[in-house]
């Protein structure tokens, strides 16, 4: 049952969306870069897991093979909580926060795909059992800061059934367009990827009160302002989502006991995996705040969101996120695709489907 080999594989997957103001600094952001990880067992189970690395992939790939596959292999694939417990507690000097965070929940979410194949079981019924079949998707729009391009992607996004619609932008001229364009009914979200002071944020809150925004997320430089963020909620009456870039249920048990966030996000990919995931869904329950995973994911993140999503007692109103740009090829042959804004859960054992190997053939780079 030992932990035999990890292999991090590199992918860069062109998409069609282009932005005029790039999203990474004087980058054309048009090819998404993926990192998955092939966990391997004496056994002989595979498991895959993906760890985020948008612009930051090498990184990200030297921190799983120089400091994450060197402890791991050796070790049991069965005790979960007990590798990760482990190899945490031995890294901690080096930060319990991004690249080597990221690493690690990609070994947690193969580690997790295995346990389901061991048990011959899809992930959501090994944790539980799933509440349905099919998860409802809503689309989160690439950041244009330009008003007439997003209200065409949110235009196109309902047309194609997504049943909520979130606008990345700095500004509420964006989110008038959106509004303008999908009507009053379609719940609309947005998010500022932290940009603002609290007077700014405070500024911005309060020119979008007229659109009936569903949250506001992470409004505030630097994130880890909570107190900001908490008279932020109680002055504008807006609800605020936070946790994207949190990382470990010790962060975001500072964000609900400071009553900072309306809507916690934890990401599956930086939060430390399906482990931790699963400690901060007890932790919203415990603080009755309302969960909203993160998920701008196309690979193992994606499926483990899914049935994460699946196996939550009485979430019929969650959705998942799903980035929409327009990917060149899908990693699962179409098994995960959003069809007229549903995800079917997929039903195999563990993640439910393991990556097409001629997708990382075409797409592997390094």
């Amino acid at each position: 049952m030992e932990i035999t080999n990890i292999e991090a594989i590199a992918l860069s997957v062109p998409f069609e969306v282009r932005s005029r103001a790039p999203a990474w600094r004087g980058r054309d952001f048009g090819a998404l870069e993926m990192l998955l990880l092939k966990v391997e067992t004496a056994d002989g189970y595979v498991g895959w897991g993906e760890c985020f690395s948008y612009a930051c992939q090498a990184p990200v790939k030297a921190a799983v093979e120089n400091m994450v596959a060197p402890l791991a292999v050796g070790m049991d694939s069965r005790k979960i909580t007990t590798v990760m417990h482990d190899i945490q507690k031995f890294l901690h000097i080096y930060g319990r926060y991004g690249i080597l965070n990221f690493a690690l929940s990609g070994l947690d979410i193969a580690l997790w795909d295995i346990a389901g194949k061991r048990a011959g079981t899809n992930l959501s019924q090994f944790l539980g059992g799933a509440s349905r079949t099919a998860i409802p998707a809503y689309a989160s729009l690439f950041r244009f800061d330009d008003p007439d391009r997003t209200a065409d992607a949110a235009r196109a996004a309902v047309q194609a059934g997504y049943r909520a619609v979130k606008v990345h932008t700095r500004g509420a001229v964006d989110v008038g367009a959106v509004r303008g364009v999908i009507g009053s009914e379609v719940p609309l979200m947005v998010d500022t990827n932290c940009n603002g002071s609290p007077i700014e944020a405070h500024s911005l809150a309060m020119a979008l009160r007229p659109y009936d925004i569903r949250w506001l997320e992470e409004p505030v430089y630097p994130p880890e302002n909570f107190a900001a963020l908490r008279a932020l909620r109680q002055s504008s009456g807006i609800a605020l989502a936070l946790g994207e870039n949190a990382c470990t249920a010790h962060e975001f048990h500072k964000i609900l006991t400071a009553q900072a966030a309306t809507y916690v996000q934890p990401s599956v990919a930086k939060v430390g995996g399906i482990t931790e995931f699963r400690k901060v869904v007890a932790l919203a329950e415990v603080h009755g705040a309302t969960l909203a995973p993160h998920s701008t994911y196309f690979g193992p993140g994606f499926l483990a969101t899914l049935h994460l999503i699946a196996s939550l007692p009485g979430a019929d109103g969650l959705a998942v996120e799903h980035f929409v740009v327009g990917l060149e090829a899908s990693l699962y042959g179409g098994a995960a695709d959003v069809v007229r804004g549903m995800v079917a859960l997929p039903s195999g054992p563990g993640l439910g489907v393991d990556p097409d190997p001629d997708f990382i053939k075409d797409y592997r780079i390094g």
